[in-house]
C-alpha cells in the first residue's frame, strides 16, 4: 500500500466513502423505477447526507471515548470487558480511520489472549499505516508473531526495532527466545540476555530469562548448565516457564544441531 493512503489522519472508512454513492443509487431507483414522490425521496437521503457530513465528528469522539474507557478497564484488571467495548464503539469501526481501528483492534485482542486475532489487527494496522506505523504498532505485531511461534517474522521486526529505538529490553528477551527456539545464533542470544539481565527489577521477569539462557545452553548440548538454571528456577510457574521446560525435553529427546553464529 503507498503511503499517501497509509495516513491515518486523511484517510477515512470505507463506510462513509459510499454513503453518497449509495444515496444517489438508492434516490434514482426510488424515483424512476419506484416512482415515489419526490419529498419522499428527499426524506430518505436527507439523514443519509447528514450522516455523510457528521461521520468524521462521530468516529472521532467514538474513538475518543473508546480509548479513555480502555485506560479505565486496565486499569482497574478488567480486561475481559474490552471486547464487549470494542463491539458498541459503532462510530469508531465506522468512521474512524482503518489504521487506527485496526490498531485498536489488535490491541483488544493481545490484551484478551488472542495472539491470532491481534497478528491480524497489528498487520493491517500496518498495511495501512505503511512506512510510517509507529512503534506500538510494530510492537504488537511483533510480540503477536512471537506469541504464535512465527519466530521468523518476529525476529525480522525486532531487529528492525532495535536498530531504530536501542535498548528495549523486553524485545531483547523475545529476539534471544526467538532465535533459541530456532536454534540459530545462540550465542547472539545468550549476549542479548546478558544485556537485559540487570535491566529488570522484577522477580519474575528475572527468572524467566534465566529460562530462556538454560533453553539456549541445552540448544547447544551444554546439559549441565542448562539442569543447573533450571534446578534454581524450579518454582516457576507460568505459560512461557512451561513451554521452555518442554522445549529442552524435546531437545534432549533429539533434534537438528543450532547454529551457534
Amino acid at each position: 500500500m503507498e503511503d499517501s493512503a497509509a495516513k491515518p489522519g486523511v484517510q477515512l472508512a470505507g463506510v462513509r466513502e459510499m454513503l453518497l454513492p449509495v444515496t444517489v443509487a438508492i434516490s434514482f431507483v426510488l424515483y424512476y423505477f419506484a416512482e415515489l414522490p419526490f419529498g419522499v425521496i428527499v426524506a430518505i437521503a436527507v439523514p443519509m447526507v447528514l450522516l455523510y457530513l457528521l461521520a468524521p465528528s462521530w468516529g472521532a469522539r467514538s474513538l475518543a471515548s473508546f480509548d479513555r474507557d480502555v485506560v479505565a478497564l486496565l486499569a482497574s484488571g478488567r480486561r475481559r470487558d474490552l471486547r464487549g467495548r470494542f463491539a458498541i464503539a459503532v462510530g469508531m469501526r465506522l468512521f474512524s480511520p482503518p489504521a487506527l481501528v485496526a490498531e485498536r483492534r489488535g490491541m483488544v485482542a493481545a490484551e484478551s489472549d488472542r495472539p491470532r486475532e491481534a497478528w491480524v489487527g497489528y498487520r493491517s494496522a500496518m498495511l495501512e499505516y505503511g512506512k510510517g506505523a509507529p512503534l506500538r504498532v510494530l510492537l504488537g505485531y511483533a510480540h503477536a508473531s512471537y506469541a504464535l511461534g512465527e519466530d521468523g517474522e518476529a525476529i525480522r521486526v525486532y531487529r528492525e526495532l532495535l536498530e531504530g529505538a536501542g535498548q528495549l529490553p523486553g524485545v531483547q528477551r523475545n529476539l534471544a527466545h526467538c532465535l533459541v527456539r530456532r536454534g540459530e545464533s545462540v550465542r547472539e542470544a545468550l549476549e542479548l540476555l546478558d544485556r537485559v539481565r540487570g535491566q529488570s527489577e522484577d522477580p519474575q521477569r528475572r527468572a524467566e530469562l534465566e529460562m530462556v539462557r538454560a533453553l539456549a545452553h541445552a540448544k547447544l548440548g551444554e546439559l549441565e548448565r542448562a539442569d543447573e538454571l533450571l534446578e534454581k528456577q524450579a518454582e516457576l510457574e507460568g505459560e512461557l516457564a512451561e513451554s521452555i521446560r518442554e522445549e529442552i525435553r524435546q531437545t534432549r529427546a533429539g533434534g537438528t544441531a543450532p547454529r551457534a553464529d
